[in-house]
């Protein structure tokens, strides 16, 4: 009875131990995605940028003496400032003129992303012409590496488990001499396993289950992420920020991407709109005069002589034009049109509805659900939404959910007259929630964005 308690307890003890090497990424907050999806619009790892850099930084407030206020700095800047009683908290709050907003994350997932910042590396490889540029900043996504890290865990603990069965069987070996027993005859490994198997099936059963259960939803949450694009930043060849032009500067967005209420493309911005401003302004707060060099030698603009440069024609010598990444791309079987979706007389589609609040960021990046599902708590304009941003299911999501304005152009005037002459479909429209969808209207219609 005594020797089958002990290999019980040797057994639960092996278990455990097997549970054990699973990485702790089960369980254990992902710093680096936690970092990506909370910070990584205003602050980067390795460098200052709209806010400081997040490396190190726990260690200065450390060296205030105040190591345990920076959580509360993170949860609500303001209120720590205005206490009064953090004298690290006035220091940062002078860094940018935007005050960092309160943050909804717990104490656990601040420690793992102040954890997954002071251990990125200084040194950092430059990535490839258009890698993402929180990649190259050390902050790209690690769970990229979550089941390569659950498989080298379940090898490893595959090992443990051979050696303590090796271990084991050396004692009893040893044990049989000298008690003076018959030698004992060894097993092959599939023999041993077989045999622990049929002894603990109960254990063995659950820990299959367990297994196949975490390898088969692993599975499907990789497989249905294929095809999203959700939190994409590209790199730039300028440093652009719409924190500061679309945020601080309060530049309206049509200003740049000016077809969009007209085109079925919004636009990117010539370079001779980005000089209606800079051909007075040479010098930015943050990169000092680099950046707006950059956009100097496209326009052919001579800071010097504060002119353009001309040929002996006459005609202004431009540089090498400024190519820049495109960060949202829709298949090319999908037709979309921003005219539709954000004149005032069609759609009326706030522009955060797809891209998220762009006053927050720094390079053009795609927004993600969490991001929009936040302002549409406080905006009753911005629909909450489930799909994964930027695939047919989240288009569709949207036109069942958006209700049409019938009062604002020709179009659905028309609409609604034959609505009023149609009661059995004004009906039929009506009777579930009083409102008319794109959907009702036919927008879940294949042709309507393929053909």
């Amino acid at each position: 009875m005594k020797i089958n308690w002990i290999n019980k307890i040797k057994t639960l003890g092996l278990a455990l131990a097997i549970i054990a090497m699973i990485p702790s990424s089960f369980t254990a907050q992902d710093g680096a995605a936690l970092f990506k999806a909370n910070c990584a619009s205003c602050h980067k790892v390795l460098k200052n940028s709209t806010g400081p850099k997040l490396k190190g930084a726990r260690a200065l407030w450390e060296a205030e003496g105040e190591g345990e206020m920076i959580y509360e700095w993170i949860k609500n800047p303001i209120e720590l400032v205005e206490s009064g009683k953090s004298k690290r908290a006035g220091v940062v709050v002078n860094y940018s003129k935007s005050n960092m907003a309160a943050q909804a994350v717990t104490k656990e997932e601040m420690i793992a992303i102040l954890d997954y910042a002071d251990a990125t590396p200084d040194a950092v490889p430059a990535g490839p012409a258009g890698a993402d540029v929180l990649a190259v900043d050390g902050s790209s996504d690690a769970s990229a590496n979550y089941f390569l890290w659950l498989v080298v865990g379940l090898l490893v603990a595959g090992v443990v488990a051979y050696a303590a069965l090796s271990v084991k069987r050396l004692l009893s070996s040893a044990i049989a001499e000298k008690n003076g027993e018959e030698e004992v005859v060894y097993e092959t490994t599939k023999d041993r396993v077989n045999s622990w198997v049929y002894r603990n099936w109960r254990f063995a059963l659950f820990l299959g289950i367990v297994i196949g259960l975490t390898l088969g939803v692993e599975g499907f949450a990789r497989g249905y992420e294929v095809g999203t694009v959700s939190d994409y930043m590209p790199s730039q060849p300028v440093k652009y920020s719409h924190k500061l032009h679309a945020g601080e500067m309060g530049i309206d967005c049509k200003y740049c991407h000016n077809s969009a209420e007209k085109s079925k493309h919004a636009g990117i911005p010539t370079t001779n709109v980005c000089m209606n401003c800079h051909s007075t302004i040479y010098e930015g707060k943050i990169t000092g005069t680099e950046e707006i060099a950059k956009l100097h030698v496209a326009a052919g603009f001579n800071v010097d002589e504060r002119n353009y440069n001309y040929d002996e024609k006459g005609n202004v010598v431009e540089g090498t034009p400024i190519v820049w990444n495109k960060a949202h791309n829709m298949p090319d079987h999908v037709y979309f049109s921003h005219a539709q979706h954000v004149n005032e007389n069609t759609g009326n589609i706030d522009c955060r509805q797809c891209h998220g609040d762009v006053k927050t960021y720094t390079l053009g990046r795609v927004s993600t659900n969490k991001e929009i599902n936040e302002l549409a708590k406080i905006d009753e304009k911005i629909i909450a939404l489930e799909k994964p941003i930027l695939t047919m299911g989240w288009c569709l999501e949207c036109h069942n959910k958006k209700s049409v304005d019938l009062t604002k152009s020709g179009y659905y005037d028309e609409i609604h007259d034959r609505l009023k002459n149609r009661p059995d479909a004004m009906r039929r429209i009506l009777e579930d929630d009083g409102e008319v969808s794109v959907r009702e209207l036919g927008g879940w219609e294949c042709a309507k964005c393929h053909y």
